[in-house]
């Protein structure tokens, strides 16, 4: 029987054959001539089905090849080769019983796994945050930075789901039985002083997100509802997060956040607090801040059914106009957001934050940087031509820190790939340029 037939009858590769007839567990005759063709007879077909049958007890080929050697040495009328093979067969046994344990204690494990998570999913189904009332108080008018009015509120003790946020500045401020203003401690105060700051300001808070009137109308970027930008990370990439992960939240125990505001931005790509809440107090005011309410509500979504219970107020948002009083923020956290915000404008992201950060606030980041990455930006400027040229520098950003006067405690290199893989995240990375990731600490000016 010719190879060919002998791949088909048993339901194997020639190339499968040939690898044992190479590692010397088929010999097949060959035919009269040299270099003839396999000749597979009786025999060696009977070889060919015992090495399948104790491939399917689990044998390596080293073995398989040290029982066909007992086999053809002797026959097995040896009583010698009778008890190694006996033993061949026990210690394969006492192997798989072994395996078998192993597998039900992971089986075992997995099982608790998924009932945690199932309960904690069955648990959190009814829980939904909203505004927090303990943040009203960081809330104006960005125009007149005065207490914006309410209406039309939906709220209960704790959270605020649904209201009409307004200042006129001057013009008619909507004062009555239904509008009040917000303020720190619930009072309620009349509106604008009378003199004109500015045109009239109008947000309002949907399911339990702070939507204002700066939406997002570009073109070149969508909500990432499906967290596509995570999808096809290949583990050299995933690494570096890591390891600036690990530098981050080593900076994060150094800090006392209890009572401290925290700002995130840009989250749409990347956010960090989501996987790391467990690092922040609940004792501390949080907010996240996107161009996306979609964004928002899938990760508001995602938070609401964990168990961390932080405080957050989600603003939605594209400007950097936000409606907050100004000197509130202690921290703001950067992940990506940096190079983000360098895919829409040529400005440094901390000087646009910085009026809305307290004095000596710190900052706490990591910064995505190439080096001789000319056909990435080049990729990158075709995608998104609006970006700044400025953006993956690491020369750009320590010149831009220096020049806002940040005094940066630390900066530490997380380490480099030259493969972000085929996604949707770096799809721009040209494959052999450096991409390096830099971990930074620092404070604003005092």
């Amino acid at each position: 029987m010719k190879i060919g037939q002998v791949a088909r009858k048993y339901g194997l590769s020639k190339d499968n054959i040939y690898y044992y007839i190479n590692y010397g567990l088929l010999v097949p005759p060959r035919g009269g001539t040299a270099g003839s063709q396999y000749d597979f007879d009786q025999e060696t077909l009977r070889d060919l089905e015992m090495i399948l049958k104790l491939k399917e007890l689990d044998y390596s080929l080293s073995d398989i090849h040290r029982m066909l050697s007992l086999r053809r040495i002797s026959g097995l009328d040896n009583p010698e080769d009778r008890r190694e093979l006996l033993g061949m067969y026990t210690s394969q046994r006492q192997r798989c019983v072994q395996k078998l344990h192993h597998y039900e204690s992971v089986i075992h494990r997995l099982d608790e796994r998924i009932l945690n998570l199932t309960s904690r999913a069955e648990a959190d189904e009814t829980r939904c945050t909203g505004v927090p009332l303990s943040m009203l108080g960081l809330l104006c008018c960005p125009y007149c930075g005065r207490p914006l009015q309410i209406a039309n509120v939906n709220m209960d003790m704790e959270y605020i789901y649904d209201a009409d946020l307004h200042c006129s500045c001057g013009g008619d401020c909507g004062n009555g039985a239904d509008s009040q203003d917000i303020t720190g401690d619930g009072s309620s105060k009349s509106g604008c002083s009378g003199k004109s700051c500015g045109p009239g300001y109008r947000a309002r808070i949907e399911e339990g997100i702070l939507i204002t009137p700066n939406g997002y109308a570009g073109e070149v970027d969508k909500p990432d509802v499906g967290r596509e930008l995570y999808k096809d990370l290949p583990p050299s990439l995933i690494s570096l997060f890591q390891r600036s992960y690990n530098y981050m939240t080593e900076d994060l125990r150094a800090l006392d956040l209890s009572g401290r505001v925290v700002m995130e931005t840009y989250v749409n790509a990347w956010f960090f607090l989501h996987n790391h809440q467990q690092f922040f107090t609940p004792g501390g005011y949080y907010i996240v801040v996107d161009k996306f309410p979609e964004t928002l509500a899938m990760y508001k979504d995602l938070i609401d059914r964990e168990s961390y219970h932080l405080p957050i107020l989600y603003l939605a948002d594209s400007s950097r106009n936000y409606p907050l009083k100004q000197g509130s923020v202690d921290l703001n956290i950067d992940f990506f957001a940096v190079n983000e915000h360098n895919f829409y404008s040529d400005t440094f992201l901390l000087d646009e934050l910085a009026p809305y950060m307290k004095k000596g606030a710190h900052v706490l980041g990591t910064y995505f940087c190439f080096d001789n990455g000319a056909r990435s930006m080049k990729n990158l400027l075709d995608t998104y031509p609006q970006a700044s040229t400025n953006n993956f520098s690491l020369p750009w950003f320590r010149q831009q820190i220096d020049q806002s006067g940040i005094r940066l405690d630390h900066e530490r290199l997380c380490g480099s790939t030259t493969d972000s893989g085929n996604n949707l995240g770096f799809g721009f990375h040209q494959t052999g340029e450096k991409l390096s990731l830099v971990e930074y600490f620092g404070r604003m000016p005092e």
